[in-house]
């Protein structure tokens, strides 16, 4: 069974795009999936996170070749239940075959106007690579360093949905924690990170991108 390929991409830098990835990976692992993290991205900032890392068993490979990132993302889903690729934050050849290759790309977006045309643009990116591959990708928007009742938050809600753009329910909040790992080498599996992100898990179950156990559970 081939495993699911989830591509975070954002043509805006520090949108939260590596902390989104990391998060997943590491309570996606704490379930028993096997996940494997491509880096993507030249700065190479989950990599470099890995190596401090204090985290379930996970495997992290880079890739910025946009000649190899398909071959390579798809090798790794032939082993793994879970394939993260975390790309960088401008438009690059390697984030667009990354895209090619998914089964979701989920495009990271802030409270703020700039990050909403940011993602509109990526969205329209994902149709476009749609096109070419001759058959859908599904994305989704989601909502990082969210603070639920703040007003800019309100705002960039009434600017996605005019916009007509695809979102999750679930939110990544504006927490302290997401600055502490890179640090620490320690990203929470429990507390309101870790809620948080089992409920981002538990969407994309519900949209059939995750399956609902580890292929060795489900096996059993």
């Amino acid at each position: 069974m081939v495993g699911s390929i989830i591509v975070i991409a954002s043509s805006k830098g520090g949108a939260g795009k590596t902390s989104l990835a990391t998060a997943l990976a590491v309570n996606l692992a704490a379930f028993g999936f096997r996940v494997a993290v491509v880096d993507a991205d030249r700065n190479q900032a989950f990599a470099n996170w890995h190596k401090i890392a204090e985290a379930p068993s996970l495997t992290c490979s880079s890739e910025i070749d946009h000649n190899k990132i398909v071959g390579h993302l798809m090798a790794k889903a032939e082993a793994h239940d879970v394939v993260i690729a975390d790309t960088a934050g401008f438009e690059n050849q390697t984030a667009v075959f990354a895209m090619g290759t998914a089964d979701v790309v989920l495009i990271p977006c802030m409270p703020d106007r700039n990050s909403v045309l940011e993602a509109r643009k990526t969205a329209q990116q994902v149709q476009s690579i749609s096109q070419i591959a001759r058959r859908p990708i599904p994305h989704r928007l989601i909502l990082t360093r969210w603070t639920p009742t703040g007003l800019a938050e309100r705002a960039t809600i009434e600017d996605i949905e005019a916009s007509n753009l695809p979102r999750l329910q679930q939110h990544v909040g504006d927490l302290v924690a997401f600055q502490k790992y890179t640090f620490s080498g320690v990203m929470p599996k429990s507390g309101t990170v870790g809620r948080q992100i089992d409920e981002i898990i538990e969407e994309l179950q519900g949209l059939e991108i995750i399956a609902p156990k580890p292929a060795k559970e489900a096996a059993e």
